[in-house]
């Protein structure tokens, strides 16, 4: 992005948020700390047993991250955000490093690290940004290359119950606390916090990614009650083609299926080789060549509008009949119904369509989505 004019910026970011247009987006993901996407590696508190966290800081993310926060929040007011790290401050964890390692649970540290998410909430709403929800940990199951670092279940539970959640309430930190991101369907990572129901009553919902459909359709089926995320679109490896965007409409239906009331993309915006600092090409639905300036919407891009353009925020998953595989419908709070139906075949493909009653009997074009509203 920082290649583009201010002119090309702003028409990226209106592709992106503007809620009259383009991809609507309402709810996004900051990292706290550093991604796999950031320049290099940091934290907010980089100072060796800062526990007082007297060194934290949010200065760096105001040079290369909040520019963009604000420049999204000025195209779409009410758009909401919510944080995770990819890792603590590394010395919090048993490798001393952003890199791997596991999440040291004295309390001391427990405690230092409570602290930690409370100055990233009450400092980024200083600068005008409300981060409405947090998750202790981005796939605690993950040691990579880039910054992670490995918790489990047990240990979830107990930084949520007896360290971050008396910390919000002891300073009146009003922001919420979901159990996430969960990478698979390992139950283990789940159970000891809903199976408590002190812990239990201590979150508003639990997200899950990749591979934890199934983990989120069994939690649905125990808990309808609980709110679910999807939290990241499994991203590829910079195959920004027509296949990859027909693999995310199936991703989406699978999460929509299994009980969540909202889904994620990952990155937004990447150059020419969507390689990350963990050496990994991913995809994105926007493209930017920082050679030549070029910015190119991918098949991805236009998957997501087809959901996100038309579905509104309070809309409901419906239930269809019929032997058709590939469709998802909502009806929107304003009562209209809408239907999205990918035909994933090489050929044109007739269809019938039953809407109350009203039968329409279009003809999908080989690989392609296909969007209609029935209004109310």
């Amino acid at each position: 992005m920082l290649v583009l004019s201010d002119a090309e910026r702003d028409s990226v970011m209106k592709a992106l948020f503007d809620p009259n247009d383009g991809l609507k987006l309402n709810v996004c993901r900051t990292p706290i700390g550093a991604s796999d996407y950031a320049i290099s590696s940091y934290s907010l508190d980089d100072t060796k047993d800062d526990y007082s966290m007297a060194k934290f800081s949010i200065e760096r993310d105001k040079e290369n991250l909040i520019p963009y926060i604000k420049a999204a929040i000025a195209i779409r007011p009410d758009l909401k955000f919510w944080g995770v790290p990819w890792s603590p401050p590394g010395w919090m964890k048993d490798s001393n490093s952003l890199i791997g390692g596991h999440i040291k649970t004295d309390d001391k540290t427990m405690d230092a690290l409570a602290l930690y998410f409370e100055k990233y909430v009450q400092e980024y709403r200083k600068e005008g940004i409300n981060i409405f929800m947090i998750m202790p940990q981005n796939e605690p199951t993950e040691s990579t290359n880039y910054p992670s670092c490995l918790w489990n279940g047990i240990q979830i539970h107990d930084f949520i119950k007896n360290h971050l959640s008396p910390r919000f309430t002891s300073d009146s930190v009003d922001c919420a606390i979901w159990l996430g991101t969960l990478t698979n369907s390992d139950y283990s990572y789940i159970s000891p916090t809903v199976d408590d129901p002190g812990a239990f009553s201590l979150i508003k919902g639990v997200s899950f990614q990749w591979f934890g459909d199934q983990a989120c359709t069994r939690l649905h089926k125990e808990h309808p009650e609980l709110p679910l995320m999807q939290s990241e679109t499994i991203c590829g490896n910079h195959q920004n083609e027509w296949g990859y965007a027909e693999s995310q409409f199936d991703l989406i239906k699978t999460y929509l299926e299994a009980g969540v009331s909202s889904y994620m993309l990952w990155n937004m915006v990447l150059d020419e080789t969507g390689r990350s600092t963990g050496d990994w090409m991913q995809c994105s639905p926007v493209v930017v060549n920082k050679h030549t300036r070029a910015i190119t919407y991918t098949p991805q891009y236009y998957v997501f509008k087809h959901f996100s353009y038309y579905v509104q925020p309070g809309a409901h998953l419906l239930t269809l009949a019929g032997n058709y595989g590939d469709k998802v419908a909502f009806v929107n709070p304003n009562g209209d119904t809408i239907l999205v139906l990918k035909n994933r075949s090489g050929q044109g493909l007739s269809v019938s369509i039953n809407f109350n009653g009203m039968e329409i009997k279009p003809t999908l074009p080989a690989h392609s989505f296909n969007t209609f509203v029935m209004k109310h």
